[in-house]
């Protein structure tokens, strides 16, 4: 990545970073103020968390990128070994041949010997002349090209030793092939180290930009999570506001009176009618309300139950409905939403896998996702969620 996109990244971090304004108590007084402080929070969110989005789907490229340079460097080492014993077989291939070739002089050598003896033979019977010429020879190669002589010489021997010339030219032109294969063989090899060599330099300078994005995508983590806090104050002064109005609603019903109230009327569901939605999972890692973000990124005040269960495991719907979202989320990863009629909505979060489709009809029971640990996730679970009207709302009061 060149150096001024670098820094155009850093930038935009510290812009963003620098506009957070403080978390602070929300102090609506209405509902609809309580709703605007939350929706301005969450569009603040949203675009820090595009930010943030961007930046990690840089870093995942970069990570994408140095797995198939990974890949590459691991074809080339094969290519290396391959070579190698190529390499291993000529060197075996060439002593082989200085072996044969040393045979081959050597029977050149006793054929000769036997030639003389003959030769010898023919001078002790009287052909002086002739012997004399060719013992005067100053090499067998000079007696040869006597062309005079050389029909005296017997048909068999003149066989016997051209056979044995060719045999050692034969192999020493072998020899010479040989030596041929392995010098390129040993350049293909050097081609193939410094290849290797150019791409794991490649993959360290990936690495460390992979670690450069990571303090970045800390940095914007934490304005996500800021803004999460303002989203989840805003959350508590609707919770807050609700209950008043509830007991407002409460005192005036029991006075005979009408609330008068503007506020939505939520839909309550009779209570267990909802059934459980993982099948492999029964006990509850982590409850509705408050609690300690697990990781970077997740709510500290949780929005529904965590029901550990291994991964590829059946989610099922929990009522009946029609399917409006299925999707991923950088938070939520792979996540469903049922939308049950009469304000109420079930979700869940952070599957493998999704098996449903929007705008979908599904029955209770009907399996919709297969269970994960995408997104904002420290271990495989489903997130169970329950809205009424928008709003979150405790899951165990309607399982």
């Amino acid at each position: 990545m060149k150096k001024f996109k670098k820094t155009a990244i850093v930038v935009v971090c510290a812009v963003a970073l620098a506009a957070i304004p403080p978390v602070s108590n929300v102090s609506a007084t209405t509902m609809q103020e309580a709703q605007d402080s939350k929706n301005e929070a969450e569009g603040n969110k949203k675009d820090a968390q595009n930010v943030l989005d961007g930046l990690q789907e840089r870093q995942n490229q970069l990570i994408s990128d140095v797995e198939v340079l990974d890949k590459q460097v691991s074809d080339i080492q094969t290519k290396i070994t391959a070579k190698e014993e190529e390499e291993n077989q000529l060197n075996t291939e060439i002593d082989d041949t200085k072996k044969k070739l040393a045979e081959a002089q050597v029977d050149e050598d006793n054929q000769y010997a036997a030639m003389m003896k003959r030769i010898q033979y023919l001078y002790e019977n009287g052909e002086v002349e002739y012997i004399d010429t060719l013992m005067s020879s100053a090499s067998f190669t000079d007696m040869l090209n006597k062309s005079e002589y050389v029909e005296q010489i017997s048909s068999y021997d003149q066989k016997q030793l051209n056979a044995l010339i060719q045999t050692r030219q034969d192999i020493q032109d072998y020899e010479a092939t040989l030596e041929k294969d392995l010098k390129e063989v040993e350049s293909v090899k050097a081609d193939l180290e410094t290849e290797k060599d150019n791409l794991n330099t490649t993959i360290t300078e990936k690495n460390n930009k992979i670690a450069e994005y990571s303090k970045d995508i800390d940095a914007q983590t934490a304005m996500v999570e800021q803004y999460q806090k303002e989203i989840d104050a805003a959350d508590a002064e609707m919770a807050a506001i609700q209950k008043r109005l509830d007991e407002q609603r409460a005192a005036q019903q029991q006075s005979g009176g009408s609330s008068g109230s503007s506020e939505p009327q939520y839909y309550t569901p009779s209570g267990g009618s909802y059934m459980w939605p993982a099948t492999q999972g029964s006990r509850i890692s982590s409850y509705f309300g408050p609690r300690s973000s697990p990781t970077a990124g997740a709510s500290s005040n949780h929005k529904g139950i965590d029901i550990p269960c291994p991964t590829g495991s059946d989610i099922v719907a929990s009522a009946a409905g029609t399917v409006v979202v299925s999707q991923y989320s950088s938070s939520a990863g792979y996540y469903i939403m049922i939308d049950h009629g009469n304000g109420v909505s079930t979700v869940y979060m952070h599957n493998s896998q999704l098996v449903v489709s929007v705008g979908q009809s599904v029955e209770q029971g009907q399996v919709i996702a297969k269970a994960g640990s995408t997104g904002y996730s420290t271990g495989s679970h489903c997130h169970f969620g329950v809205m009424i009207n928008g709003s979150y709302v405790n899951p165990l009061d309607y399982l």
